[in-house]
């Protein structure tokens, strides 16, 4: 099939696996910094065998281009930040491979929010591309526990582990797939993102606290230094107590922090994203 892929490096096997057995006619891709994966390996593997990349939102007319000229087969998506418009057109074809069982988890941050409200079960979804976001037909699941001793950078891997077997089958005979796929019968609340109150650590936490906030959230957890916002890259923790308010903050390097706690300290990698406070 000829593709235009929209995503990241969450899903980087996936990438690989269309890369090997059918045509990429292009890939749309975004920064975030606050996420884990970023687009680092799908763009160099794009640039290694010469196909464009975009950081730009696609239009409705450049997807017609891509279909009417180009002979696009399929549109897929792959954790991508942006919405892409429908066409009315009966030749569109477009999936999207979403972080957990829907109709539940409709989100931009599926498996943060599923963390957050302490689900034991996840999984991953293909459906297709509707107006309304995360809402088309299912052509496949797949579902796996949220171990306890798991946190979400190991969710992402296991999406991405069963993302890629899906991608297999469903690729491999997609008429049948796109044919037989299950309507979404329920509507259930869409979930935002977890208020940043939530994923910020704090001097009154103590270890466990602040360790349980990175399991959830990783890089979108924030620490703030001197009234501005950062975010989290890395956490580990000391027992030794160098005290639990704003003055006991020990910059070791400029992006590398000592941050007190109530029965210990933690040593901390962050970045700036600009923000005050």
């Amino acid at each position: 099939m000829k593709i235009v892929y929209f995503g990241s490096d969450v899903f980087l096997r996936v990438f690989q696996h269309l890369l090997l057995n059918h045509e990429i006619l292009a890939l749309y891709t975004y920064r975030k910094e606050e996420d884990y994966f970023c687009e680092r390996n799908v763009v160099a593997l794009s640039r290694l065998h010469r196909i464009p990349v975009y950081y730009t939102r696609i239009t409705e007319d450049r997807m017609a281009e891509y279909m009417d000229a180009a002979g696009c087969e399929l549109f897929f998506i792959a954790e991508y930040s942006h919405k892409i418009p429908v066409p009315e057109s009966p030749r569109f074809r477009g999936v999207n491979i979403h972080a957990s069982l829907l109709p539940a988890g409709r989100s931009y941050y599926p498996i943060e929010c599923a963390m957050e409200r302490g689900v034991e079960e996840t999984g991953v979804s293909i459906h297709k591309i509707t107006s309304r976001i995360d809402g088309g037909d299912i052509l496949a699941q797949r579902r796996f526990p949220i171990m306890p001793d798991e946190d979400s950078v190991d969710v992402y891997l296991k999406c991405a582990a069963a993302a890629l077997d899906m991608t297999r089958e469903v690729t491999g005979d997609f008429r049948r797939y796109w044919n037989g796929a299950s309507p979404q019968t329920k509507t259930l609340p869409y979930w935002k993102r977890p208020e940043n109150g939530i994923m910020t650590l704090r001097h009154d936490m103590t270890i466990a606290e602040a360790k349980s906030v990175y399991r959830k959230y990783n890089k979108l957890t924030g620490v703030i230094v001197n009234g501005l916002f950062f975010n989290v890259n890395e956490l580990a923790t000391g027992l030794y107590k160098i005290g639990a308010g704003d003055d006991d903050i020990i910059f070791v390097r400029e992006s590398k922090i000592l941050y007190g706690v109530v029965d210990g300290h933690l040593r901390l990698c962050i970045s700036s994203d600009g923000r005050e406070v």
